[in-house]
């Protein structure tokens, strides 16, 4: 059935659309990273919470169904790779409101840094966690101005922003300096199975190119695994089955916040089915590497 879905022809426009509907954006120059800081400080300052961090278009209670969907695989493979997690130090990039901060505190680990891009993020971050530290930086900064190194370094939903091919590579050159030896990244991307397609805002390169750069940056590759396969747009697909199926769950969801818990009520078990027993999916996937 996959098979069918990852087909090598998908078109690169049709990649470009589905990455500007995902994230609902508006004009600006995409080489500019103050405008990519402007739109995201506009866009949380406008819609603080979880449906300003997801898919915006969708609404909250849609979006509140596919962060229960992150919780469980997110927490379910922390859980699994994490040893000693109360004497583990943790970073995570691109906090936003919390939501990951949230999950490595409930696992009980020692210490936990954040980092936005946002000062709206950071300082709502600093207000619900009087003791925890966080920064206002961009990961693929030249200069990062974080001294200590990390036993587990998460970034979801982050680096698929970061628009310009050099400063990915810089943002996992830095992520691999932050880290301990033998340390853990666990992060999503789009991984598609074809050429790369760019947006105003969002980069969707493909699983080749990523896990070269990976490589080539020190870290070996543990483990990648579906993040959604339903609920998110089908990026690495071009079947007509999975896209008519996202098109109508995306017309129904934003008819209204009531349509919105109804369609991720009913996804959500067939969605944990899915994320747990495929090896891949045509939406977002979850990569865990580590430091050599």
């Amino acid at each position: 059935m996959l098979a069918s879905l990852k087909k090598t022809n998908l078109n690169k426009l049709s990649r470009i659309k589905f990455c500007c509907e995902l994230m609902n954006y508006n004009n600006a120059d995409h080489n500019s990273n103050n405008n990519i800081k402007e739109y995201w400080e506009k866009r949380l300052t406008d819609n603080y919470g979880l449906h300003g961090t997801g898919y915006i278009g969708l609404g909250k209670n849609y979006n509140s169904w596919m962060y229960k969907v992150r919780k469980h695989l997110v927490s379910k493979k922390l859980k699994k790779i994490g040893s000693n997690l109360s004497n583990a130090e943790i970073l995570d990039i691109g906090s936003g409101s919390g939501f990951y901060v949230d999950i490595w505190k409930q696992l009980g680990v020692k210490s936990i840094t954040g980092c936005d891009i946002t000062s709206i993020s950071v300082k709502n971050l600093k207000n619900k966690y009087p003791h925890g530290e966080f920064l206002e930086l961009d990961i693929s900064s030249n200069v990062i101005p974080i001294s200590k190194q990390f036993d587990y370094i998460t970034a979801f939903d982050v680096l698929f922003h970061v628009v310009d091919d050099d400063k990915y590579a810089k943002a996992i050159s830095n992520i691999f300096n932050l880290l301990k030896p033998n340390g853990i990244l666990i992060f999503s991307e789009n991984f598609i199975h074809n050429h790369s397609a760019r947006s105003r805002f969002q980069s969707t390169r493909s699983l080749n190119e990523i896990q070269s750069l990976i490589q080539k940056s020190g870290f070996k590759i543990l483990e990648r695994s579906p993040m959604f396969y339903f609920m998110n747009t089908p990026v690495d697909s071009d079947g007509v089955m999975i896209n008519k199926l996202w098109h109508l769950i995306k017309r129904t969801a934003s008819k209204g916040e009531a349509f919105g818990f109804v369609v991720g009520c009913i996804l959500y078990p067939f969605e944990i089915l899915m994320i747990s027993t495929k090896k891949e999916s045509p939406s977002t996937e979850m990569m865990i590497c580590k430091k050599q």
